[in-house]
């Protein structure tokens, strides 16, 4: 009974929150991502060191490439975060030292076989 009673809270917050456009989701695939940008993300208070942020990388891959392969370039970026802010190729982007890590980047092989 009370799992049904946690299930049903969890609804109801969600289509709140959806009602007040504080999660947007123009298609399905992006809901796991914007859920972690709007209510994880600003528990967690941990930002991402790359430019573009990592939430920004895995909407454009997602757009660019579909759900597979945009989500495996996300993961790949999560993946490898921590020991590009190491290596660089860095920039100054709002005051922070950030690693310039664009998707086409780390597509271009995807691009060339088409």
């Amino acid at each position: 009974m009370a799992v049904y009673a946690a299930l049903a809270a969890i609804s109801l917050l969600l289509s709140l929150l959806w009602q007040r456009t504080l999660l947007p989701v123009p298609q399905p695939q992006l809901f796991p991502m914007r859920f972690f940008q709007n209510i994880v993300g600003t528990l967690d208070g941990r930002a991402c060191g790359d430019y573009p942020v990592c939430s920004l990388y895995a909407r454009q891959a997602l757009h660019k490439h579909g759900l597979v392969i945009g989500s495996w370039l996300a993961m790949d970026r999560i993946i490898h975060e921590v020991g590009d802010l190491k290596q660089g190729p860095f920039i100054i982007y709002q005051g922070e030292r950030r690693v310039y890590d664009p998707l086409s980047r780390n597509d271009f092989w995807l691009d060339e076989q088409q």
